[in-house]
């Protein structure tokens, strides 16, 4: 036998139960509304009504073709047949009535969570029940099945099953020497995840603020409802759907309350195919400003070498206001105090506009601005701005060696942006180069650096700054300078060949003057013997 064959056997073998084991025959939610007692909800043939009785239960009224077939008071989650279709009163909100309608239909409701290898003599712990086999005959086992609430032997058949609540345990392979492969099945849909959004962190008070709802994966049918910290309106404030999948709703609020942080929480209620209720909460909080509001707006990444501050202030309200707009320029960028009166009108604004110029790259805090009216005072937001540039600086150093001064200056680009350096030195007048070179042109990288060496004939007790220009690729000019240095003096250097002359004369007038010495001395001493 071709092994594809093989292969195709095997496959067709494990899946056939499997597939077996996933599938019931459940209510499947078609259609589903909130309704008032005057909003039908209509469904191909059907027209459904309800009469609120109490927070818990509605009068629920069926038409079929336009002919009433039932009038019973349903409780929450109470469901109903009628022919081929399915009414469940999910809920009771408000004034509205939360219902569903299903049809019955064949679906692969059940997922699977685990495998298991079950050894006779062996016990398996799965959610909150306890397995273990009793007995194994040909085609089937008995498996003891005990939770805290029950015990009981069930005798299942190789490729059957049985439900356990929310739990089904599958049969799959039975083999005589004490081991029973088991697979096991959940019909509870996963944990409900949603996001709620809204168009804006921050809105004036009389903005419509835009709310998204997003729910990952729905199951049957869906609910949500949404509410505030503060008194709003949402239209709409409830959404319901059907089906699988993701699901989206959108919201709108108008009314917002000034000077104040709003909490909006939506609400979701889920039910599966066996209408088992599942609920979460997500929030998110907004922020609106009060009746006069002030922003500051600065880019939050620049290369600009003068970089436009805006102070957006706005009159929510209904009456002409006088206001002082106080700012702080902070000292990094050359500390300055500003401030501005102005008038504004209803629903009305103005900008205000100044420009600041960072002297090097890296992050700036902008302090708050400030708007104050009739005792009242609105504060703006404290802005990030990143400031991209390069920054050349310019390090001169000296050595005196001898009779001639070494000069070194080291070039180094410390912004985040590449830059076209020019680089001239002065040398002190009467002065001769005698090696290297006092310029330098290049393109020097973030980071980088480069090293000008030179020699001049003498010394010096100052030597004047080294001066450098640089553009951006904005074509943005700027000036580096280094300090005016004092050189040092080298104490270890070598001597020149006038210094070794001088000293190896020296040397040997001493030594000859030593010998001469030395022999006046005997001569002395042999005269004196001699005389005595």
């Amino acid at each position: 036998m071709s092994p594809k064959i093989i292969i195709c056997f095997i496959i067709l073998f494990f899946i056939s139960p499997a597939y077996a084991s996933t599938t019931d025959n459940v209510w499947v939610a078609k259609h589903s509304g909130f309704i008032t007692s005057d909003e039908p909800l209509s469904f191909e043939n059907y027209i459904i009504k309800s009469r609120i009785l109490d927070s818990t239960s509605a009068t629920i009224t069926i038409y079929k073709n336009q002919n009433q077939v039932d009038a019973s008071d349903f409780n929450v989650n109470q469901f109903k047949s009628y022919d081929d279709v399915g009414v469940t009163l999910l809920g009771i909100k408000g004034v509205y009535s939360w219902i569903a309608i299903s049809k019955l239909e064949n679906r692969a409701v059940w997922r699977p969570i685990d495998r298991k290898l079950l050894n006779w003599g062996g016990r398996y712990q799965i959610d909150n029940y306890t397995i273990s086999i009793e007995t194994i005959g040909t085609q089937s086992v008995n498996l003891r099945i005990s939770s805290s609430t029950m015990s009981e032997t069930s005798a299942i058949s190789k490729g059957g099953f049985k439900d356990y609540g929310n739990l089904r345990l599958s049969v799959k392979e039975i083999n005589r020497t004490g081991i029973v492969e088991l697979e096991f099945f959940t019909n509870k849909p996963p944990a409900i995840k949603a996001e709620i959004s809204t168009d804006k962190g921050e809105y004036f008070p009389d903005d419509v603020a835009n709310v998204k709802v997003a729910v990952e994966d729905v199951v049957n049918v869906v609910g949500v409802t949404l509410e505030s910290s503060h008194l709003v309106e949402f239209i709409p404030d409830r959404y319901t759907a059907t089906g699988t999948g993701a699901r989206v709703f959108y919201s709108q609020i108008t009314g917002l309350p000034a000077n104040s942080t709003m909490t909006i929480t939506a609400k979701i209620e889920q039910r599966d195919f066996y209408n088992h209720p599942y609920a979460a909460t997500v929030c998110t909080d907004v922020l609106i400003t009060p009746e006069v509001s002030i922003r500051k707006i600065v880019p939050q990444d620049t290369d600009d070498e003068n970089v436009a501050v805006e102070l957006h202030v706005y009159n929510s309200g209904l009456f002409n206001r006088s206001i002082r707009v106080h700012d702080t320029i902070p000292e990094e960028l050359v500390k300055k105090e500003m401030d501005w009166n102005i008038e504004l009108g209803p629903k009305k604004s103005t900008t205000l506009r100044y420009s600041v110029t960072p002297q090097g790259p890296g992050l700036y805090l902008l302090p708050p601005a400030i708007a104050q009216w009739d005792g009242q005072s609105s504060i703006s937001k404290r802005m990030r701005m990143t400031m991209h540039m390069p920054y050349i600086t310019l390090e001169k150093t000296a050595i005196i060696n001898g009779s001639v001064t070494d000069v070194n200056i080291v070039i180094s680009n410390k912004g985040d942006r590449r830059a076209e350096v020019k680089m001239k030195d002065s040398i002190p007048e009467g002065a001769s180069l005698i090696s290297g070179s006092t310029q330098w042109q290049d393109f020097l990288g973030a980071g980088k650096s480069a090293t000008v060496e030179y020699s001049l004939q003498g010394t010096f007790e100052t030597l004047p700054a080294a001066g450098a220009t640089y553009r951006d690729v904005r074509g943005t000019v700027r000036q580096a300078n280094s300090n005016i240095i004092e050189p040092i003096i080298n104490k270890e250097m070598p001597l020149s060949s006038e210094q070794e002359l001088l000293s190896f004369m020296a040397v040997s007038f001493a030594a000859i003057a030593g010998i001469i010495s030395a022999a006046a001395l005997f001569i002395y001493l042999v005269t004196r013997l001699r005389k005595g």
